[in-house]
């Protein structure tokens, strides 16, 4: 769970640079993200979580669950796709380009109508989620934790063909 978290702090610091302060990003600490991920995966009904690793190092994780759940944003009408909520997905930027991000998502979601929450200003996250079949809905919400991070709900419906997420 240690190089989980430390993964996680440091795609959060690659994903978000230009989005939250540097000094935000700096004071994210790992010992917070071990936290979460032990209260994440050591409970009777552990988080569903895909955990991508090249040559033995974690190198980017997606997790999915069921809504309502406790996280997600509130006060905003149930989306369109159901209940299905890719709650996070983050891989290291040097091994972003390879095919690990679509693999990572098709493991979490399969071919199932599903929801997520992006950065607003994370164009390149967008163009990917839109390649997969995910569209905005309208919905946003504002993180105040995160200096007012501004996200917005994708939503995609049943994926046909599984075939089209090996495509590229």
């Amino acid at each position: 769970m240690e190089r989980l978290a430390e993964v996680h702090v440091r795609c959060w610091q690659e994903t978000y640079r230009g989005m939250l302060s540097d000094a935000f990003l700096a004071a994210v600490d790992p010992a917070g993200r071990l936290a979460l991920w032990k209260q994440l995966l050591d409970r009777p009904e552990p988080a569903e979580v895909w955990v991508a690793c090249d040559d033995g190092m974690v190198i980017g994780f997606a997790g999915a669950r069921r809504l309502p759940a406790p996280g997600s944003p509130e006060g905003h009408p149930p989306p369109s796709s159901g209940d299905l909520e890719l709650w996070g997905m983050y891989l290291l930027e040097s091994h972003q380009g390879l095919g690990l991000g679509r693999r990572l998502l098709e493991a979490a979601l399969g071919t199932a109508p599903a929801s997520l929450w992006v950065a607003a200003d994370n164009a390149r996250a967008i163009g990917f989620y839109r390649r997969l079949g995910f569209a905005a809905d309208g919905a946003e919400d504002n993180i105040t934790d995160w200096e007012n991070l501004r996200e917005l709900r994708m939503v995609r419906p049943t994926q046909t063909n599984a075939g089209s997420l090996h495509a590229r």
